[in-house]
């Protein structure tokens, strides 16, 4: 089944999937286009009752919605569910709205924004000018370069996001967390899960059960990091200056600067760093100047 619809204006993609695969390719033109294939014999039989369709959107501009997921169906344990393959070629800069049982989705090109809820799909997108925000159970997401402010929840999905340019939240369960460059304030609370960031240019409110720590450089801001079991270590851009309250209850602290409670330079950026574990080691280093950390 293939459709293909005049969308000149902004673009909102509303997308149900219950299962299968999803590709979104933004790109230069002015017009979506929409291809479904079934997977199975069940997604055959759905495909009668799957709806596609352009919708004119009361601000202006167009609403493209593919629903595939047949509600008034029963799959039990001894039928699969529908699977389909999802692929839409639409213009850039359009939104993305989407509800998924386990369908991985990958998305190629420039996206407004993104608001997503899935099940156990894996999530991929290149680029995010606006917003983010995505709810799954047990799907990894990646997330390549976002504009403005990112909200994550997952279970036992890791989460990578190369660049978050506004602000930023993770709630997660064993989730491992890796962000390459932060701009805006964080707040990231994981069980088990590690916690990485690359780069850091704004506060950070952190907390792990027994997951690590690890910021390799913060050029400003306060952090509070937390942790039960996991080691934290912070490195701190050269330039900055430095106000630090570290504490383990059995583990050691250690620091190239001074472990001191007044800055240890006159000038500069502050961070303000406050750092609690039980049995985890903390550490504190130098790291490269900001402006020598690749954006």
């Amino acid at each position: 089944m293939r459709e293909t619809f005049p969308t000149p204006g902004p673009v909102l993609l509303s997308l149900r999937v219950p299962d299968g695969s999803i590709e979104l390719e933004a790109v230069e033109t002015d017009e979506t286009d929409v291809e479904v294939e079934p997977l199975n014999e069940a997604a055959r039989e759905a495909l009668d009752s799957a709806r596609i369709e352009l919708r004119q959107r009361p601000g202006g501009g167009q609403e493209v919605v593919v629903e595939l997921d047949d509600s008034s169906r029963r799959f039990g344990f001894l039928r699969q569910g529908p699977q389909f393959r999802l692929d839409i070629r639409c213009p850039r800069g359009a939104e993305v709205e989407l509800k998924t049982g386990a369908a991985d989705v990958e998305g190629s090109g420039q996206f407004a924004g993104l608001d997503i809820k899935s099940g156990s799909g894996d999530i991929a997108f290149e680029l995010v000018e606006g917003e983010a925000a995505v709810k799954t159970a047990s799907g990894d997401v990646s997330l390549g370069r976002v504009g403005e402010e990112t909200t994550i929840h997952t279970a036992s999905g890791d989460v990578d996001v190369a660049y978050a340019g506004g602000a930023l939240t993770v709630y997660g369960a064993s989730a491992d967390v890796t962000i390459g460059h932060l701009l805006g304030p964080g707040s990231v609370k994981l069980a088990s899960g590690d916690l990485s960031i690359g780069a850091l240019e704004a506060s950070l409110d952190a907390g792990t059960a027994s997951g690590d720590q690890e910021i390799k450089a913060v050029s400003q801001g306060t952090l509070n990091l937390q942790s039960a079991s996991g080691d934290v270590a912070v490195g701190v851009c050269q330039g900055s200056r430095l106000w630090v309250d570290a504490r383990s209850r059995s583990g050691t602290t250690s620091s190239e600067l001074e472990m001191s409670e007044t800055p240890v330079e006159d000038e500069g950026p502050l961070v303000e760093l406050r750092a609690a574990t039980m049995s985890g080691d903390v550490r504190v280093f130098r790291a490269p100047a900001r402006s020598d950390i690749e954006a």
